[in-house]
């Protein structure tokens, strides 16, 4: 009989002076736009309000709550695009799908008669006169060559999540966004024509 040996990552409880890493921050300012009031997204106190709401409602912890960078959630409702989600009337954030779709609808000819199972988790879905406008937040690039190549990174996820959206609630998509935070900078992926 062989022995199998498992290894698991203890959490690290009571490790309060520990710093979150940027991916735990990420998720943290990821929960806060998922949970926030948008509309009160218009100042950096109703931003800070959110966040003191959230973590008082346990949606994300004291740590988190610190570790947000509000100031970047500021910028994010101060630009043209967030600006564009504070006048949605019924932001979709965090829609999940499993769609099963034709692959040549991603993959081309050399996939045709095959299916895939697509599933996904979409940010943000905002409507503008009955179409969509996808927006993807993602953070942490230094210059203009991290930018473009995590533009092109997300394309395609991008482009799959038109096609679902698409199906699932027969609008067309106008455009899709990536919005980088730290960078305070909007990608446009794809925009209809």
């Amino acid at each position: 009989v062989q022995e199998i040996n498992y290894s698991f990552r203890m959490p690290e409880l009571g490790d309060e002076e520990r710093k979150l890493t940027a991916a735990e921050r990420g998720v943290a300012t990821h929960l806060v736009l998922q949970y926030m009031d948008f509309s009160k997204g218009r100042s950096l106190d109703g931003i800070r309000s959110e966040i003191d709401r959230l973590r008082a409602a346990r949606f994300i912890s004291a740590r988190e709550a610190e570790a947000v960078n509000a100031r970047a959630v500021e910028r994010l409702f101060a630009s043209p695009l967030g600006k564009r989600m504070l006048a949605a009337e019924k932001p979709m954030r965090e829609f999940r799908f499993s769609l099963l779709m034709d692959a040549d609808k991603l993959y081309g000819d050399a996939a045709k008669g095959e299916e895939l199972l697509l599933q996904g988790v979409v940010d943000c879905c905002i409507e503008e006169n009955g179409e969509l406008v996808i927006i993807y937040k993602t953070d942490y690039v230094k210059t203009e060559e991290d930018i473009a190549a995590r533009a092109e990174l997300y394309r395609g996820q991008l482009m799959a999540y038109a096609e679902a959206l698409h199906r699932i609630s027969a609008k067309p998509v106008k455009e899709c966004v990536l919005y980088f935070l730290s960078a305070d900078r909007a990608v446009t992926v794809y925009k209809k024509t």
